[in-house]
């Protein structure tokens, strides 16, 4: 899917996969993963999603990486959160404190974050990340996130899975049977959580999906990030 596609998508407000008000799931099946507060957490794919500002109040260091800098420059202004913007390798970063910890959102292309330039992260969220790509992007982008993770990295990794001949997408159908092909060769993963009732997933009713499914995973890194 072409950069250009999202860009369009937040300049014309065309955003339907936004939550408001976050993802209830994050606050019911994080603390499951036993982090300690000043873990440093990676949001792929973050948009201006305030999950980032629960994390944030956990007292996590929270790095959010979206290709859209109107989504980052709307996430702070919404907040009314005073941030500074910087370059940091190929990234725009605009970050900012809050509660106990602080949020930056890394404006730019996933697939060239490194390591080198933004450190090893202890844990990841991703809500949004997977099921926003087409498949021919999965497993990359797969095996870049793990590049990004220290060894035993956790992560919550929310997916949704329906009959992709109702709706083009985004968001994907991405399967259970999917989503351990590409995550169990190097990752501990457990399904937490399965529903039809979709915590806020209203655009899929006005996108007039009949039937879906949403899945929580708790996965674990098992190699460091190189």
């Amino acid at each position: 899917m072409e950069a250009q596609f999202w860009h369009e998508r937040w300049d014309q407000q065309q955003i339907g996969f936004h939550q408001p008000g976050g993802h209830p799931m994050l606050p019911a099946y994080w603390p499951q993963l036993g982090l300690g507060a000043d873990a440093r957490v990676l949001v792929p794919l973050c948009g201006k999603t305030p999950d980032l500002l629960w994390l944030a109040e956990r007292g996590h260091a929270v790095s959010g990486i979206e290709l859209s800098r109107r989504a980052a420059v709307d996430f702070f202004d919404e907040h009314g959160l005073d941030c500074t913007v910087a370059p940091v390798g190929s990234f725009e970063r605009h970050q900012a404190r809050h509660g106990a910890g602080h949020i930056e959102i890394l404006v730019g292309d996933f697939f060239a974050a490194d390591s080198a330039t933004l450190g090893v992260f202890d844990a990841f969220y991703d809500r949004a990340a997977l099921i926003a790509l087409p498949s021919d992007l999965r497993a990359d982008y797969v095996a870049h996130l793990h590049g990004l993770l220290g060894a035993n990295a956790p992560g919550l990794l929310i997916t949704l899975d329906y009959d992709q001949n109702t709706m083009k997408g985004p968001p994907f159908a991405v399967p259970d049977s999917e989503v351990r092909s590409h995550f169990e060769p190097i990752a501990g993963i457990q399904r937490l959580h399965s529903s039809d009732n979709l915590a806020g997933q209203g655009m899929l009713e006005r996108r007039r999906v009949p039937a879906a499914y949403e899945y929580v995973y708790q996965l674990r890194s098992r190699a460091a990030a190189a």
